[in-house]
This record gives C-alpha cells, structure tokens and sequence, in this order.
C-alpha cells in the first residue's frame, strides 16, 4: 500500500534540513575576515602642546580624545565578537606622532596604521564642537575616490545607524578634503557622533553606558557595510596590497612613533641613560626629570627649571624651558614610558 503522506513527508525533512543548514551558515561571525583599523581620533590633549584638535565638554571638561577612546575601545570588543581582526591607532590618551610635530603628521600618523595593518576598512571616532544649541551626528568620506560607493556607502551605513544612539537629528554626511580620509585609498569613515559642545550631549556622554551605546551604532553600520559590499572590499584591499609590495614604504618615514623603529630605537637609548628598566612608577617623576635634564640639557646657556610632581593620580609639569625641543623630548620620553595621565604646565618662548 503507497504511503500518500511520504512525498510530503520527505519535503518536510528536506525542508528541515535546509533549514538547519543556513542557521548553521548563519551562525558564522557578520564580520568574519574583515580587517579593521579603529582610531581614537585627537589624543593627548592632556599633556602635548603640539597639534591634538578636538574640544571639551562644556560642563564635564572631559576632552574629545577621552570620549574618543571610550567610544573606540568599546567599538573593539564589539567587532572582535562579530569576528573582525582589529587594531588600534592608540591605546591610550596619546597623540600618535612626536611632541611638537606638524599637524599633518599628526593626521597622517594614522593612515601609517590603516597602511601598515593592511585594513579593510577604518573606523575613526570622533565628536564634533559647534554654538551652544548645535546637536545630531554626522559622517565623513572621502572626496576623491575612483570606489566612491565603497567610501560614500560606509559614512552612510555609519551615519543611519547613529541614529536615536545620540541625541538630534541625523544630518547630512560631508565630503570634503580631510586629510586622513584624502591621503589613502583605504576605505574608511569620520564619525562625528554628537556635539561636545552641547550641554545635554556632555551630560549623556559622561553615563557610564554611553560609550558602548554609541560603539554599538558604529559597529552595526559597519556589520551592514561588510555584508553589502564584502568582495568588492576585499578586491581593493589585494589591489592596494600589491600596490604597496610593488613600492614598498620605508618604516622610518613613519610619522606613527610606535611604528618608527629608528624613532623607537632613540627613545630605547634615551631610556637607557635617564630610567633603566621596563617598568616605570609615577611617582618617581620627579626623578626621571632630573635624570633627563642631565642626560639631554648640556647647553649651559639653556634654561630648563622643570619640575615633576605626582599627586597619586595625575602627573603634573610645571617650571619653564628655554628650548622647545627640550620641552618636546621630555614628553617623548614620558610617552616612551607610558606614563600619558600628565598635565603639562611647563612655560615655554613665545613663538614669534
């Protein structure tokens, strides 16, 4: 006797098993095989008096490169478990090239890491500054790409899912010549993601969980970024990969100081003769200063009075120095050793 019910019964199975089959293929990370740069964008405004762009709170006084970092280390863990390879252009409150270098350096230290990482893609978080009453959010691509759709496309997937993350309105992206966008052909956004400016906006960014909401939205465009435009993505990335086999750059025009070797190499030497050893205690400010100025400061014409106190939190500088590039070595040198919690009150010549 034939069973009617089996050929429907089969479909069933059949139905199940594919079924089974893409939720398995589902479960593979949204962003398996991306390579991402994420970058904190205007660091060390706490202690450099060089370039570091970025504003304040206008209650809180937190500086953009500290919300910067929250945002951006949040956004790591979230593109790590989506299973993204990622790197950070800092890790710290730190400006990225040497104290008293040029803004453009400063900008273009960055592109060093997406270059260098070979990226995907980056995703550098910024906060914009504005009048009192200026709110929403914002994104910014690239203003001379042959790929536009790969630059223009993420800013808007970045952008949309901002919104209702941070307070306003979501306002229109920019295109423009921004050098970290410009210098590089490495797809990548700005995400100006609210306004520091703005009472309310200083005082939501201040919560606690604000940093992870707002990585969140960054992280969801870039999921739909990649799902969207995957293999044409990982096309550029050979193309430009080949290119820079072809003409490969030399590291020590690096202006990144973590990927200068001979920059690492002068501040290795320089540690040799002020603080042996490769751990580094605060408190002892005071005595790295001092090993500094007798190791560096040899012109007996040059002033350097600078003091270092510790007050189990913070450094704080303080004194002057006659010679700017004094001043910007001790700095170097404080940053080699990873001590960026400063505030640097140091006097130095009026610059003409």
């Amino acid at each position: 006797m034939v069973n009617r019910r089996l050929p429907l019964i089969v479909c069933l199975f059949a139905a199940w098993l594919t079924q089974g089959i893409v939720l398995a293929e589902d479960k593979s990370p949204p962003l398996k095989g991306a390579v991402i740069v994420v970058d904190p964008g205007h660091g060390g405004q706490g202690y450099s008096k060089s370039y570091t762009g970025g504003t304040r709170g206008v209650v809180s006084r937190l500086t953009e490169g500290e919300l910067n970092l929250q945002v951006a280390l949040e956004l790591v863990k979230l593109l790590k478990e989506d299973g993204a390879t990622v790197y950070l252009t800092r890790e710290s409150d730190r400006r990225l090239s040497p104290e008293g270098s040029s803004n453009q350096a400063e900008l273009h230290a960055r592109i060093d890491y997406f270059e260098h990482h070979n990226a995907h893609f980056f995703l550098s978080v910024h906060h914009n500054a504005g009048p009192a009453n200026a709110t929403g959010h914002t994104a910014l691509y690239k203003h001379n790409a042959k790929e536009d759709l790969l630059y223009e496309s993420l800013a808007r997937e970045v952008n949309n899912a901002l919104e209702g993350a941070v307070p306003g309105a979501k306002r229109a992206l920019v295109k423009g010549s921004y050098h970290i966008l410009r210098e590089t052909r490495i797809p990548g956004t700005i995400a100006e993601s609210g306004f520091m400016t703005n009472k309310e906006f200083d005082e939501i960014s201040t919560r606690p969980g604000y940093p992870k909401k707002e990585a969140e939205a960054i992280r969801k465009g870039a999921v739909k970024y990649w799902a969207a435009h995957k293999d044409a993505i990982i096309s550029l990335r050979e193309d430009l990969s080949k290119e820079r086999t072809a003409h490969p750059r030399d590291p020590k025009t690096y202006t990144a100081t973590e990927l200068n070797p001979e920059f690492r190499e002068k501040m290795k030497k320089l540690l040799g003769q002020v603080a042996p050893g490769d751990k580094y205690d605060p408190a002892k400010i005071g005595e790295y200063v001092e090993g500094f100025r007798k190791a560096v400061v040899t012109d007996p014409k040059a002033t350097f009075k600078v003091t270092g106190e510790f007050d189990g939190k913070r450094i704080k500088l303080s004194g002057e120095a006659s010679d700017r590039k004094y001043h910007d070595q001790l700095i170097d040198l404080l940053v080699a050793m990873r001590l960026f919690d400063l505030s640097n009150e140091i006097r130095l010549p009026k610059t003409p």
